[in-house]
C-alpha cells in the first residue's frame, strides 16, 4: 500500500494526540487523590466489599452480638455455650422400627412403623418432633429463665446402623459441663420391638440445678390421620393414664385437666396406634396438665394432644431418672408385654364383658391366626366354635319352646277356667311343675350370647389385627364395606346411614328378620286380650330391631356386621337341624303326660313364684275388703 505525505502526517498528529491525553488524564488523576486521599480509602473498600458481602452477612448471621450473648449467658447460665450448634441427625433401624434421633434437644426425631403402612399406602409415621413437641425444662442456679433442653445442642458418638434379635444398643446424647459436670439423655433399643428404655441422668449437678425444683417433661403431638375415616378415628381417639393406686382414666373430648395424682404413666392413643411414656420406678409428680383439641376444621389432623409431666428432681449428684416408651400398635399381646395394664387403653368392655374378651375371643383369635392368614375365615371359625359352645343351651332352648308349644291348649283352658289373673299365675305354675316344664328356658341361650355378641360390638372396632384386611368385596374388615357411596350431603339419609351404604350390615339384617320369623314360629301362638296384644307388640318390635341395626351397623367395621350375619345364617341353621332331627312333638305330648303321673317336686325358684303369686292374692282380698 502506498501513503502520500500527507497521510503519514495525519496518522502522527493522531497518535501524538492519544499519548498526550492519556498522560494528562493520569496526571489529573494523581492530582485529585494527593487532594482527596479518603476517597482512596472508601475506593478500594467498595471494592473488597463487592467480593465478601455474603460471606459478611452469613457471619453476621451465624455469629450472635456481644450483647445477644451476654443476654444468651444470663438466660441460660452454665447451659449457655451450648445453645449454639447445627442439627444432626441419626437413624436407628430394628426389625419393627425406625428411629431417628437428633443432637438438637437429644431426642427422637421420628418414628416409622416397618410393619404397617397408612390408608394411603405412605409409610406410617407414629411419633415426629417438627420443633419443640418432646423437651424437657428445667431451672439453674445462674439463669434468669428456665432452660429448654431443645434449644440445647448435644454429643454423641452413635452412627447410622441397624440391629435385629437379641442385639441391644445405647444410644447417649451428653451435655459435659465440665469438671465431672454432664446432663445426658439415654436411650435403649432393642434388636426387635417397640419398647425403648428411657433415662435422664444428670451428674454432679447440685449446686446447678436449682433444689426443690422439678424438671418438667413438655410433650405435644399433631395425631395424623392414619386411617380411611376421620370421625371414626377422633372418636376412638384419646389420652389415657394411670396414676400411682393403679387407676387408669382417659381424656376424650375437648378438654383441659390437671391431675392431682401421681402418674405411672401416659399414653397418647390413636385409633390403632399409641405413644406411651411409662415410668420405669418412681412415679411422675402430680399436678400434670393434659389438653386434648380437635381441629374439626382440619381433615388431616385426628386430634392434638398435649402434656407436661413432673419429674422429681432430688437435687442428687447422681440423679437418673428411667422410663421406657412404647411406640406401636394397639395389640393386646404386644401391650400385655409391658406388664403396667397398658392393655386397658384398648376398649375391650368394662367388667364381665372385657373377662369374655380377654380369656375367651382373643385368645381363641390368636391361636387361629397362627395357622390361618384370611381373617375372613377367621371370624367364621370363631362364630362356629361359639355356636358349638353354646349349642346345648340352644337345644334346651328350643326344646324348651316345644313343650310350651305342646302345653298351649292347656293353658288356653286354664285362662278361661281362672279368669282372675292371680289365680290363673298360680294355677299355671302348677301346670309347669306336674309337667316338668320351664316357661323360662328359652331365655337361657340370649343371656348366654347376648353379653358375647357385646364383648365382640366393643373388641372388633379396636382390633388391629383386622386393619387392612380385605375379605370378598370387603378391601379392609375394620372398616364399613361400602357398596354405594355418595359425597352429597342428603338430610336425613346421610345422618342415618352416612354417605354410603354397607353390603354386610344389609346381608345381617335380612338375616334377623328371618330368624326372628323362624322363632316366632316355634313359639306357641297367643289369644286374643290383653296378652295377646302385648304378644303381639312384641313380636312387631322384634321385626324392628333388624332395621334399627341396620343404621346402627352401616358405619361399623365389616368385621362386626359379617360376625353377626354368620350368627344368623348359624343359627337358623342350627334351629333347622335341632327342629327335624331332634324334635318329636308326639313323643314330648307322651313324655308330659308320663311327668303328670309322678309326684314332681317344686323347683326353689318355681315355689318362690307360687309365693308371690299367693301374696298378690291376699294384697287384692285386702283390697276388696
Amino acid at each position: 500500500m502506498n501513503f502520500d505525505k500527507n497521510t503519514l502526517i495525519g496518522i502522527l498528529l493522531i497518535l501524538l494526540i492519544f499519548v498526550g491525553f492519556s498522560y494528562y488524564n493520569v496526571y489529573e488523576q494523581e492530582q485529585y487523590l494527593k487532594k482527596h486521599p479518603k476517597t482512596s480509602t472508601q475506593a478500594n473498600k467498595n471494592a473488597a466489599d463487592s467480593s465478601t458481602t455474603s460471606a459478611k452477612d452469613t457471619l453476621a448471621k451465624a455469629t450472635p452480638s456481644s450483647i445477644d450473648t451476654a443476654k444468651i449467658n444470663t438466660a441460660m447460665g452454665s447451659f449457655a455455650p451450648f445453645s449454639n450448634g447445627s442439627e444432626q441427625f441419626i437413624t436407628i433401624e430394628n426389625e419393627d422400627c425406625i428411629y431417628t434421633f437428633s443432637n438438637k434437644g437429644g431426642i427422637i426425631k421420628k418414628v416409622v412403623l416397618k410393619n404397617y403402612a397408612t390408608f394411603q399406602k405412605t409409610p406410617l409415621i407414629l411419633f415426629e418432633d417438627k420443633g419443640k413437641e418432646f423437651n424437657f425444662t428445667f431451672i439453674t442456679n445462674d439463669s434468669k429463665a428456665p432452660v429448654h433442653t431443645g434449644d440445647l445442642f448435644f454429643n454423641t458418638t452413635v452412627t447410622n446402623q441397624k440391629i435385629s434379635g437379641t442385639q441391644k444398643l445405647d444410644i447417649v446424647y451428653k451435655i459435659d459441663l465440665g469438671n465431672g459436670k454432664s446432663y445426658e439423655h439415654k436411650y435403649t433399643l432393642n434388636g426387635k420391638g417397640y419398647a425403648l428404655d428411657f433415662n435422664i441422668n444428670a451428674l454432679n449437678l447440685a449446686d446447678v440445678l436449682a433444689a426443690n425444683q422439678p424438671i418438667t417433661l413438655n410433650w405435644h403431638q399433631d395425631l395424623p390421620a392414619q386411617e380411611g375415616g376421620i370421625e371414626d378415628e377422633r372418636f376412638n381417639s384419646a389420652i389415657y393414664y394411670m396414676n400411682d393406686t393403679q387407676e387408669d382414666d382417659d381424656l376424650t373430648n375437648d378438654k383441659e385437666e390437671t391431675l392431682e395424682t401421681p402418674l405411672k404413666w401416659m399414653s397418647f392413643k390413636q385409633k390403632f396406634f399409641n405413644t406411651s411414656l411409662i415410668a420405669s420406678k418412681e412415679n411422675f409428680k402430680k399436678d400434670a396438665t393434659i389438653k386434648v383439641v380437635t381441629p374439626k376444621e382440619d381433615p388431616k389432623i385426628v386430634k392434638s394432644y398435649t402434656a407436661q409431666l413432673q419429674v422429681p428432681y432430688n437435687n442428687s449428684n447422681a440423679f437418673n431418672f428411667p422410663m421406657q416408651f412404647y411406640m406401636g400398635p394397639n395389640k393386646y399381646e404386644e401391650l400385655k408385654k409391658m406388664n403396667v395394664q397398658l392393655t386397658d387403653i384398648i376398649p375391650l368392655g368394662w367388667s364381665f364383658l372385657g373377662m369374655i374378651n380377654k380369656y375367651f375371643i382373643i385368645p381363641i383369635f390368636n391361636f387361629l391366626s397362627k395357622f390361618i392368614s384370611n381373617y375372613g375365615i377367621i371370624i367364621l371359625l370363631l362364630a362356629v366354635i361359639i355356636k358349638l359352645v353354646t349349642y346345648p343351651f340352644t337345644y334346651k332352648s328350643t326344646l324348651s319352646m316345644a313343650k310350651m308349644k305342646v302345653l298351649k291348649p292347656e293353658l288356653d283352658e286354664l285362662k278361661k277356667k281362672y279368669p282372675n289373673q292371680a289365680e290363673f299365675g298360680q294355677k299355671q305354675m302348677e301346670l309347669y311343675s306336674q309337667t316338668g316344664v320351664s316357661p323360662f328356658g328359652g331365655c337361657l341361650p340370649m343371656l348366654l350370647q347376648m353379653p358375647i355378641l357385646i364383648a365382640m360390638y366393643r373388641l372388633f372396632p379396636s382390633s388391629i389385627e383386622l386393619r387392612q384386611q380385605p375379605f370378598l368385596w370387603a378391601t379392609d374388615l375394620s372398616s364399613f364395606d361400602s357398596i354405594l357411596s355418595w359425597s352429597a350431603h342428603i338430610p336425613i339419609i346421610s345422618s342415618l346411614f352416612g354417605n354410603h351404604i354397607s353390603l354386610f350390615t344389609i346381608l345381617m339384617s335380612i338375616s334377623s328378620v328371618v330368624v326372628t320369623k323362624m322363632t316366632s314360629q316355634m313359639q306357641p301362638s297367643t289369644g286374643m286380650g290383653n296378652e295377646g296384644m302385648m304378644a303381639q307388640q312384641m313380636k312387631l318390635m322384634q321385626y324392628l330391631m333388624p332395621v334399627m341395626l341396620l343404621f346402627i351397623f352401616n358405619k361399623q367395621p365389616a368385621a362386626l356386621s359379617y360376625y353377626y350375619f354368620l350368627f344368623n345364617i348359624l343359627t337358623l341353621a342350627q334351629n333347622w337341624i335341632i327342629q327335624k332331627f331332634y324334635i318329636d312333638e308326639n313323643a314330648i305330648r307322651l313324655q308330659i303326660e308320663e311327668n303328670k303321673k309322678k309326684p314332681k317336686k317344686q323347683s326353689a325358684f318355681q315355689q318362690k313364684m307360687q309365693d308371690i303369686i299367693k301374696q298378690q292374692q291376699e294384697a287384692q282380698k285386702n283390697k276388696k275388703k
